[in-house]
């Protein structure tokens, strides 16, 4: 055979053997491919899972009908984990539910016959199983709503321990932690619950504490008595003793910092009718006329005496302009709202507790504290009397001479207010706390300017 020949049937066995290795894989893949599209056609490939359920070998209605009775036939979640009742809601109501057409459409692409080969491929070369995620169609300003209106019932504010003071005696009342729901990692724990078909979902709850716990309170000391004023109550004008209770009770229980200021105005607030106060006597001019609030400024004047002798600082203070029948001259302290406040510091370096209580015809106010190492006195100084100016009225419907009384004045005074500080017995401190001045309120007589009696049978 001639050379070239030869080489011509040389050649082409070469590219035959050529044209067969590159052919027979592909040849042997589509083979492949082929058989197990045959083998799968219409069920899941092996290794499919719907979150942790195995789908592997199942036929696509199967499966819909597997997943109908483990996830999408669910209707109601319960929320638990606090100790109150459960709470069961719809899904509808929280605006989630199932897209079985996305779900199954996923299935379907990623496990069955031609279009979810690729998937298969995924499987057979990849390092584990394939998990299809269900879909959910999720309204989310829906479920914030309900979710807004589920925090609502569960949630609790924190709760401080407060000081309940009843005459001398003072309660702790314990704190209480608050609760506060975490309402996007409810979210989380919801759709992780639908997808593993569970119907329960913890609540995730995080704990409020309380910003002032019972042992702090504890910690004050100030169940201890350090100083106390009382004054009596005129019995006889109801309205009066009802506006002192009230006032009382708006300020007892007060708890005071070092260096916090105390505002009868702001802590009593305004004087209404909505807040149950009645009309009494009050001090106009020179006449006393009703006036809602009235009896108020004796518990402004006995708390003031309070803080006297608990050697606190005096802030804002003004004496009455007449004197009282309650405390002597120098020792009150008016209140107008909006006008004339009482205020006073703790000056001291511990916390102070006020109670106030009304007891048959007397009003106590106390301040609770460590024991005091000083002893405070108030003294008054340099009192000047200052009488009564006289008015005369004429009038014809008496008799020329005849005098009558129509009201009695009284005096008024200047007087200087002192406190005095001692320590170990001896003296250590003298403060001048006011010198305060008492208008003395005008005595009228109507004087006769008629005709006498002889004056009238002579007529």
């Amino acid at each position: 055979m001639h050379l070239k020949e030869r080489l011509t049937i040389a050649l082409h066995i070469k590219w035959v053997r050529l044209l067969l290795i590159l052919i027979l894989p592909f040849f042997m893949a589509a083979l492949a491919a082929s058989a197990d599209y045959y083998c799968y056609r219409g069920r899941i490939y092996p290794g499919v899972y719907f979150n942790d359920l195995p789908l592997g070998g199942m036929k696509l209605t199967d499966a819909e009908a597997k997943l109908e009775e483990e996830f999408f036939s669910m209707e109601r979640i319960t929320f638990i984990g606090v100790k109150e009742k459960p709470r069961t809601l719809a899904l509808t109501r929280l605006g989630v539910a199932w897209d079985r057409q996305e779900t199954m459409a996923a299935i379907t692409d990623a496990g069955t016959g031609y279009r979810g080969y690729p998937g298969r491929v995924q499987r057979l070369f990849g390092d584990g199983p394939l998990s299809i995620k269900g879909r959910l169609k999720v309204q989310n300003d829906k479920l914030d709503r309900a979710f807004d209106g589920l925090a609502k019932k569960v949630e609790k504010h924190p709760r401080d321990a407060t000081l309940e003071v009843k005459g001398a005696r003072v309660t702790i009342i314990e704190d209480r932690a608050g609760r506060t729901l975490l309402k996007d990692k409810l979210k989380q724990e919801l759709f992780a619950a639908l997808h593993k078909g569970r119907s329960e979902v913890a609540l995730p709850l995080k704990s409020r504490p309380a910003g002032r716990t019972a042992g702090e309170l504890a910690a004050y000391g100030i169940d201890n008595v350090m100083a106390a004023f009382t004054t009596t109550i005129t019995p006889a004008l109801p309205g009066r003793v009802h506006n002192i209770k009230l006032g009382a009770e708006a300020i007892n229980g007060t708890l005071l910092f070092p260096g916090e200021l105390f505002s009868f105005e702001a802590l009593v607030g305004e004087i209404t009718r909505a807040k149950g106060y009645r009309e009494a006597p009050v001090i106009v001019g020179e006449e006393l006329r009703p006036g809602l609030g009235g009896g108020l400024c004796q518990v402004s004047s006995t708390l003031y005496n309070a803080a006297l002798l608990g050697n606190l600082e005096i802030v804002e203070r003004l004496n009455h302009s007449q004197t009282i029948g309650y405390l002597p001259i120098g020792r009150d302290a008016t209140i107008s709202i909006g006008s004339v406040d009482l205020k006073f510091r703790n000056s001291r370096d511990h916390p102070i507790l006020i109670g106030a209580e009304v007891s048959g015809e007397q009003l106590t106010f106390r301040l609770f504290g460590p024991p005091m190492a000083e002893k405070v006195e108030i003294r008054t100084s340099d009192i000047v009397r200052l009488e009564p100016p006289v008015r005369t009225e004429e009038s014809k419907a008496l008799a020329r001479g005849e005098k009558k009384l129509l009201k009695q004045g009284k005096a008024g005074y200047t007087v200087k207010t002192w406190r005095i500080i001692y320590r170990r017995g001896k003296e250590v401190s003298r403060e001048l706390l006011s010198h305060d001045r008492y208008r003395p309120t005008t005595t009228v007589y109507r004087i006769g300017i008629g005709p006498t009696a002889d004056e009238s049978e002579d007529d």
